[in-house]
């Protein structure tokens, strides 16, 4: 579906609550006016815009979710005829998120954008401008080398440091929409088998269309060095647990590295489930190994991993203990190999090519990356295949 289609969708919310809901206080009210501080009409106004052949919500404008919950933020809203947009209780939501809003009009290609204040105090005056067509695609050169194009790519747009547009596609071009300013692009292809690649763009007063170069992406270690030897760990401070002096102890075994952190939630989230994969498989040959990495110098000795484990115990692991071992690495930035938007925050994680948490790695019982794991059925079925087990588990529970 094209871009014009996305903004063209006629499913859309009333500006205005219903006329048996009584506004509140919280309530925000988004004013949008032209250049020249005339009411906007028909302008399609939201917390974010998300689109792409590939998008959860496409096409559509989207209210972020809170991570934690998943729950969903308002719908969409259209102002009216005096340019005024009303978001229920958009007050209360600006005091937790940090967002910004985004409106457009399509039939007048007028388009703006609005950085958010998080006390939520006041109501907003939004300016629309002449809009600027972006155009450009993204380019994953190893890719290309062994015949195959990024599938599932990824691309956002924020302004200080705030997310504005986001297109998901199974395709590499992308096109979106921006009034004048200065934007950073965040890209990644592959189904997030590539690094995250950042760029700055500047979208001059009066152009009204911009093809940008390429955009580079950097295969992840962890996909590109699939089916050979395992990076050695480095930079362990302590194992709490039975760990390895190194992975080469460990041939003849398959292993899962869980990259975590406890600045991590969804990392957290995962440990039930890593408990359980440990239990089902431990006795085909799988040996589970946790990597915790330090962030702030908030957890160096096994004396603050022990007061985390506690505090985890009591909540999200209902009084289990974790039955793997797992490491303590510091913290130390260290760049990846590639085109990378930031660096790793530690050597272990750079040489796989981890920049996002949870990562989880298999290594085969030869020593040998097997690839990533994210407990999908595929994964699943990869695992017991890497154990020799054939049939006799089920993980339809799953």
């Amino acid at each position: 579906m094209s871009l014009c289609a996305w903004f063209a969708v006629q499913t859309v919310a009333v500006s205005q609550p219903p006329k048996d809901v009584e506004p509140s206080s919280n309530d925000l009210i988004v004013h949008v006016i032209d250049s020249l501080s005339r009411p906007v009409a028909g302008a399609r106004v939201g917390f974010s815009a998300s689109f792409g052949d590939n998008s959860y919500e496409s096409p559509s404008w989207v209210f972020l979710p809170d991570p934690a919950t998943q729950e969903r933020f308002p719908t969409e809203v259209v102002s009216d005829k005096y340019g005024s947009a009303t978001f229920r209780d958009g007050k209360a939501i600006l005091q937790k998120h940090r967002i910004g809003l985004i409106a457009r009009h399509e039939e007048r290609r007028l388009v703006g954008i609005s950085n958010l204040n998080r006390s939520g105090d006041d109501n907003i005056t939004m300016k629309v401008h002449p809009e600027c067509v972006i155009t450009g695609k993204m380019e994953c050169l190893e890719l290309q080398r062994k015949g195959m194009a990024p599938e599932r790519n990824w691309l956002n747009v924020s302004a200080n440091g705030q997310l504005f547009v986001e297109h998901y596609s199974n395709a590499t071009e992308f096109e979106f929409f921006l009034p004048p300013g200065q934007y950073t692009l965040l890209a990644r292809g592959a189904d997030g088998g590539t690094l995250a690649a950042q760029r700055t763009l500047v979208v001059p007063e009066g152009v009204a269309a911009m093809e940008l170069s390429p955009l580079q992406l950097s295969l992840k270690p962890s996909r590109d060095i699939a089916g050979q030897p395992a990076p050695e760990l480095v930079d362990v401070i302590a194992w709490k647990g039975d760990g390895p002096r190194s992975l080469a102890d460990l041939k003849g075994k398959v292993v899962l590295l869980d990259f975590w952190g406890y600045w991590c939630q969804a990392c957290i989230t995962k440990m039930p489930r890593l408990i359980e994969l440990n239990n089902r498989y431990r006795e085909h040959g799988l040996t589970i190994l946790g990597l915790h990495i330090d962030a702030g110098n908030r957890i160096t000795s096994l004396a603050e991993y022990d007061t985390l484990v506690k505090r985890l115990k009591s909540g999200i692991l209902d009084g289990s203990e974790i039955p793997y071992p797992v490491a303590l690495i510091a913290e130390k930035p260290t760049p990846f190999a590639g085109n990378s938007a930031r660096n790793a925050m530690c050597k272990i994680a750079a040489a796989y090519g981890v920049d996002s948490y949870p990562t989880m790695i298999l290594i085969d019982r030869e020593g040998n990356i097997a690839g990533e794991f994210r407990d999908t059925p595929e994964d699943l079925t990869l695992l017991k295949e890497l154990l020799g087990i054939h049939g006799g588990l089920d993980d339809s529970d799953h």
